[in-house]
């Protein structure tokens, strides 16, 4: 009796770490995620000199690595990339991704997984500073543990003092 109470325990913590090791995989994973769609904003969106912003060519090359082929060329195309510098320039304040907030909508069985997005940025200069949400979603893609957004769409933000939006 005593070998089947000890052979159930050990089956139990067994078990038991096949559960941890597994939730602490999904936490990872979520955290990548996230981390991964911070660095591909602030690639995107921050601006530090107005004066002298990044081209779109530039800021287009910082974001490659983050994007499937599809979303790159589609956002090329619609000139995504000339935006924030545009903006910065015309309204002479720097632009400073703040924050990102994450919540997964749906997780489809082509490996992709839908998100709804808030972003917080910081228009700036020396004399005076506002934070702006921009919401949106996008569409990440798992596949083979590398992660490429195929899909990232949101509204502009109406900016004070500008004539459109970011």
């Amino acid at each position: 009796m005593t070998i089947i109470k000890k052979i159930l325990s050990l089956l139990f913590l067994f078990v038991l770490f096949i559960g941890v090791v597994a939730c602490n995989k999904d936490v990872a994973k979520e955290a990548n995620i996230e981390k991964f769609v911070r660095d591909y904003s602030m690639e995107r969106y921050n601006v530090k000199n107005p004066s002298n912003p990044p081209t779109s060519d530039e800021i287009a090359n910082n974001v490659k690595e983050y994007l499937s082929k599809d979303e790159y060329d589609t956002q090329i195309a619609n000139r995504y990339y000339s935006i924030p510098s545009m903006v910065a320039k015309e309204i002479n304040k720097s632009i400073e991704v703040q924050d990102l907030n994450l919540e997964e909508k749906i997780k489809n069985d082509d490996s992709t997984i839908v998100y709804k997005y808030t972003l917080k940025f910081k228009l700036y200069d020396e004399k005076s500073s506002e934070v702006y949400d921009k919401e949106g979603e996008l569409t990440i893609s798992t596949k083979d543990n590398q992660l490429k957004i195929t899909r990232d769409f949101s509204r502009g933000v109406e900016i004070d003092g500008l004539d459109g939006g970011l």
